[in-house]
């Protein structure tokens, strides 16, 4: 059977205060899929033609939009509690 796999090294540079940002930040992570998503969502909102885009929001997308959720609410209940109130 053909090994279709193949590699595309990323070097980081230990004494660089932004590659061990970098490296602290994926430790957790598929880095390859992590990589590849990221890829493939630079190529869709850069308008190329993406065959298989993402299944699912990253978590950071899902975590984004639970802020701007809870931000919006937070915001929605300042705004009635001011219009309640009176002088």
């Amino acid at each position: 059977m053909k090994n279709n796999r193949f590699s595309k090294p990323v070097a980081f540079n230990s004494s660089k205060a932004t590659d061990q940002q970098i490296l602290n930040y994926v430790k957790k992570r598929n880095f390859s899929g992590y990589v590849k998503n990221l890829i493939l969502a630079d190529m869709s909102a850069n308008s190329k033609i993406v065959s298989n885009p993402p299944k699912s929001p990253s978590k950071f997308d899902q975590l984004k939009a639970e802020l701007n959720r809870l931000t919006d609410n937070v915001n929605d209940d300042s705004n009635c509690s001011s219009d309640t109130q009176s002088d």
